[in-house]
């Protein structure tokens, strides 16, 4: 019998703070897993820093040092972290660049800010700097070239992102943040209370509806897009499969964002396993 390898920090990592990723790079080839491991891993790193943190200052503290961490890799310099080691390997070898890791930081200061977005296009912005941009980067390290395949992997990483934000209304509203769009909000006569009270109201699940239209639509272009992508970095894009089951939970769950069938739905293995042995999403 043999033993089950070990997994690196990184990909343990990842496995426990970001499940649908760590199950799509399964699906990547295994001499390119530990690149997508190290990156969502630093996404992961990055992307907790609000939740870390008691004040906003210490906040704005730790993304410092991930500016002047960064900065250094640019430099040579490398820090010692479990994290920062291996990304440095991947700026070395130029499968990374330094710009493209900040922009993923700076995306984060609207974490900071404990305000939520004043339109559904600010919302846009903020995934497109955050989720879309790890999409990017992902299909970069498994070979993607090009304007198109880079179009494509961020459509995928959008549309994945804005099923994320909707799944993560539970866990923001714990803590009296809010990522919804407020003027989407406002036309359905949804209050702010109404989220983080977890209100069952028809408003919210009117509003919830509407949003999961738009993420259908977003899920279906990205797919519009998909040849663009070349198959060896579909994994890059995978995560699309996983946000069209979490669709098919809430509207199951009459889109109660607050239902424990969405919220804590576990990912569509069968369906991934499947999408991902054909290539596709």
């Amino acid at each position: 019998m043999t033993d089950t390898p070990k997994l690196s920090h990184c990909a343990d990592y990842v496995r426990r703070h970001d499940r649908d990723r760590f199950l799509c790079t399964l699906f990547a080839a295994p001499e390119k897993r530990e690149s997508l491991f190290t990156l969502y891993a630093f996404n992961q790193e990055v992307s907790k820093t609000r939740e870390m943190v008691s004040e906003v200052m210490l906040g704005h503290i730790r993304l410092q040092w991930w500016r002047d961490t960064l900065t250094e890799l640019g430099e040579g310099q490398v820090r010692k972290h479990e994290v920062v080691e291996p990304l440095a390997e991947l700026v070395k070898d130029g499968h990374l660049h330094v710009p493209e890791l900040e922009a993923i930081v700076a995306a984060r200061e609207f974490d900071l800010e404990d305000r939520q977005p004043a339109s559904q296009q600010e919302l846009d912005r903020y995934i497109n700097q955050t989720s879309g941009q790890v999409s990017v980067l992902a299909a970069k390290l498994l070979g993607a070239k090009g304007e198109d395949a880079e179009h494509a992997a961020r459509l995928a990483g959008n549309a994945y992102g804005l099923v994320g934000i909707m799944r993560a209304i539970v866990f923001h509203g714990r803590s009296k943040r809010l990522y919804l769009p407020k003027d989407r909000m406002d036309h359905h006569e949804v209050a702010q209370g109404d989220v983080f009270e977890f209100r069952k109201k028809q408003e919210i699940r009117d509003f919830i509806s509407e949003l999961a239209k738009l993420a259908r639509e977003r899920i279906n272009e990205a797919r519009k897009h998909r040849r663009a992508l070349p198959k060896q970095a579909h994994a890059a894009a995978l995560p699309v499969v996983l946000a069209d089951g979490y669709l098919r939970k809430l509207a199951k769950a009459n889109y109660d964002p607050f239902s424990a069938e969405f919220g804590l739905a576990r990912p569509a293995s069968l369906r991934l396993t499947l999408n991902g042995m054909l290539k596709r999403y």
